[in-house]
């Protein structure tokens, strides 16, 4: 009997051992996101085929519909080197169609290049443009198709083989305790435990995994959500750039025809009067000035969407908060300035907690959006949002503040719900504000929450540890999780 329950327990322990941890290889993974991105180069095809198509033949063909044009042909390019070098599309390249596109489309990308490296007529690039990108139209629609195929099967055989390997570890339950009834028990209870523990690491990585996703697709829909007032904001400066430039070239042209050389051998003479002379030289400074003030601006915006836009990282690192405060005031500006008056306000010292980078931001870009939205309903003429930074000895708050018509009583507890909102269906998805928390407590290790006591509005408060307050949480965090059979088995 001992015999036989010493090589049960060696052949259960084993079995069971190498179940768990196939467990740990083989769980859900959802490749949905393989279908996404190459949707997404796709689309970009297409669009930049739609604005070619859009643009030749027009009379007065313009550098800004050419530079258009080119800008989303850019985008197309980074998708294509995302999906070639991106992490975890490596499975992608198992697929011969998908890879064969990739593999053609980094070809014509280069004779693009090099053929618009070329061409200086603005027609004549669109054209080479499109006859380039045209041979590459069905070879997409077959990869997309090809992919969604593949993430099917994919999926289908995760599942089936997760399913199966829960039924052997169920049956090789059952059979202890069927052998051994006493002795087994204890065995059982431990075996219940290590189970209980890897399913519960399982669920939470999926949960994370979730998360993450849901945090990336709700950075995409901001943006694309602030895509229209980032646009109206450059076009501003950038148009009276273009003013300012045809005034100096105007008067250049001026100045030119006005000199008088009569004799060659004299000094010219600028035959304008003075009423003239003073308009240009106290113009022209005002002119150059403000183009600068515009170019500056424009640099800005750009700055914030590149940072914004970067991916995030897993690496939890220091974090300026006035440079993620920047980011969210930058591109949510023509969202607000119509709408309310945002003011920020720092009263505290410190300059940086530890997080991961960009998530601050999109909470604050999310916050901000729903204020101004908040504020819209009401029918004011023009209200205000405070963004509001205090600390005290653990922590810094961010109090973003709106004079809209607050949250009502009865629906306090569930703001933070999944799926749960109040507005319109198409305007909000219930996902914004349970995104954002879920960030800066991950993340932050900090917290996001509804001020109860606020009558003017609304007030939502983030809660972020000083970087001090997080390394001692890590510490903490490491210490409790030493070494141990549970968690080495776990990891």
């Amino acid at each position: 009997m001992f015999i036989a329950l010493v090589l049960f327990v060696v052949l259960y322990g084993f079995l069971s051992a190498a179940i768990v941890h196939q467990l740990d290889d083989e769980r859900f993974k959802y490749r949905e996101n393989f279908v996404w991105a190459v949707f997404q180069v796709q689309r970009q095809f297409l669009v930049v085929q739609r604005d070619i198509e859009a643009a030749i033949g027009r009379f007065g063909l313009s550098d800004d519909v050419v530079d258009r044009v080119l800008l989303e042909y850019e985008i197309l390019v980074s998708r294509v080197y995302l999906l070639r070098d991106g992490d975890g599309f490596e499975v992608l390249f198992t697929v011969p169609e998908v890879a064969e596109t990739i593999k053609q489309l980094e070809l014509q990308i280069d004779k693009i290049d090099a053929a618009l490296a070329t061409i200086t007529d603005p027609e004549e690039k669109l054209s080479a443009l499109y006859r380039l990108l045209e041979p590459m139209n069905e070879s997409l629609q077959q990869a997309v198709v090809r992919t969604t195929n593949f993430v099917s099967i994919y999926n289908a055989n995760n599942i089936s083989v997760v399913k199966t390997d829960i039924q052997i570890l169920s049956y090789l339950f059952f059979v202890g305790v069927i052998v051994m009834a006493v002795l087994a028990t204890f065995m059982i209870r431990q075996r219940q435990k290590i189970f209980a523990a890897d399913m519960a690491a399982q669920k939470a990585r999926q949960e994370q995994e979730v998360i993450e996703e849901a945090a990336d697709y709700a950075k995409m829909h901001a943006l694309g959500t602030l895509a229209g007032g980032v646009a109206h904001e450059i076009n501003t400066p950038a148009q009276y750039i273009q003013n300012n430039l045809e005034f100096l070239s105007d008067s250049f042209a001026d100045l030119v025809g006005a000199i008088d050389r009569k004799n060659p051998d004299e000094p010219a003479r600028l035959n304008l009067d003075k009423p003239k002379i003073d308009f240009i030289t106290e113009e022209v400074p005002m002119a150059i000035d403000e183009s600068i003030q515009g170019l500056n601006r424009i640099a800005e915006i750009v700055r914030g969407i590149r940072k914004f836009a970067h991916p995030t990282t897993d690496a939890v690192e220091p974090i300026s908060i006035t440079e993620e405060i920047d980011t969210a005031v930058t591109l949510t500006r023509n969202q607000v300035k119509h709408i309310a008056d945002l003011d920020v306000v720092m009263q505290s010292d410190v300059t940086e907690v530890s997080g991961r980078r960009n998530h601050l931001s999109q909470a604050l870009i999310n916050l901000i959006v729903n204020a101004s939205q908040a504020i819209r309903e009401t029918g004011q003429r023009r209200g205000r949002i405070d963004l509001l930074v205090t600390s005290d000895d653990d922590n810094v708050y961010i109090r973003l503040r709106d004079n809209g018509a607050g949250v009502p009583e009865n629906i306090r507890e569930r703001i933070f719900d999944y799926f749960f909102t109040t507005k319109e269906r198409g305007v909000g998805t219930g996902q914004g504000l349970p995104i954002c928390r879920k960030l800066i407590q991950d993340d932050f290790n900090g917290d996001l929450t509804l001020s109860a006591d606020y009558i003017d509005g609304a007030e939502f408060v983030i809660r972020l540890p000083k970087p001090d307050q997080n390394a001692a949480t890590d510490t903490n965090a490491d210490l409790l999780e030493g070494p141990s059979d549970l968690n080495s088995l776990l990891r």
